[in-house]
């Protein structure tokens, strides 16, 4: 599992379904701490590094961290230097690059074991991917994409050659309407603004799409995407929602349209993607709050 799974990467759509997507300042989604005396912008900077690497990457250079993470090239230079005497980045002096070290791997599996995301969500999932051939994921918000986490799916399942630590835009997909509708309406407007501003021709492709789709889940409570990011793939989803104001969890089932058809996803798939998120919610609230 490449260790960038783990750290939330604003800055690459994912390796398929490429969109245009331009880099952000690390505090843009952290607007709201430009006037916190307690957040620390060297931190969000420090950790903005590592997560300019997506799960394709294997060497970076200062300059193209610099243009990902839309930091000063002296800045990443020093923060490069300071990650590097830290050993979460490794540095190969005849390439003049930089890639992620052991020490983040360790950092990831900590958090997974200490979560035990994989431990609650896992069985559920791959009961669910029993149901037929399709692909159940588990996703994070990864500022302006949804990263996987988990998948579970049978072999001949496969649509996309997507795993875990790929990046998904968020406006044409399932797994990213959820994310959307699952917001507080404020903290949603101030994504889909990004959102329109990086790539404004896929937002008049699929604004009325993601419109619906946020109707549906305070209606249902899981969105859909019916051909909208791929024509021969469907997907539902829904949000686990573990806390009050902390990102939520996203849980999907993705499958080719022949498989999961509209009136089978609503009817069949719907109801166990629902019962299946709602049992690893109370699982995680219990793990967490006794």
């Amino acid at each position: 599992m490449h260790p960038s799974a783990f750290y939330g990467s604003p800055f690459g759509p994912a390796r398929h379904g490429r969109a245009r997507t331009r880099g952000r300042d690390v505090n843009d989604d952290a607007a709201d701490g430009s006037g916190d005396r307690q957040f620390v912008t060297a931190l969000a900077r420090g950790l903005s590094i590592l997560a300019a690497f997506r799960p394709e990457d294997r060497t970076l250079s200062n300059q193209e961290i610099a243009e990902r993470t839309c930091l000063p090239r002296p800045t990443v230079s020093r923060l490069t230097y300071t990650l590097r005497k830290l050993n979460y980045l490794a540095y190969h002096e005849r390439l003049a690059r930089y890639s992620l070290a052991p020490r983040v791997l360790e950092l990831s599996q900590s958090a997974f074991a200490a979560t035990g995301i994989r431990d609650i969500a896992r069985p559920g999932m791959v009961a669910l991917s029993e149901l037929a051939d399709v692909s159940v994921s588990l996703g994070i918000p990864s500022n302006d994409h949804v990263r996987y986490v988990e998948m579970a799916r049978r072999p001949e399942a496969i649509v996309l050659n997507l795993d875990v630590g790929a990046l998904l835009p968020i406006a044409p997909t399932a797994i990213g309407r959820a994310y959307l509708a699952s917001l507080p309406e404020r903290r949603r407007d101030t994504v889909i603004a990004r959102l329109k501003a990086s790539d404004p021709t896929l937002w008049d492709a699929q604004g009325d799409h993601v419109a619906r789709a946020i109707a549906d889940f305070a209606a249902r409570g899981y969105t859909s995407s019916f051909g909208n990011w791929r024509p021969e793939l469907n997907a539902i989803a829904t949000a686990i929602r573990l806390s009050g104001d902390g990102d939520p969890l996203l849980l999907s089932v993705s499958g080719l349209s022949s498989v999961l058809t509209v009136d089978r996803a609503e009817s069949e798939f719907a109801p166990a993607l629902l019962s299946t998120a709602r049992s690893i919610e109370t699982q995680m609230r219990r793990l967490y709050l006794g």
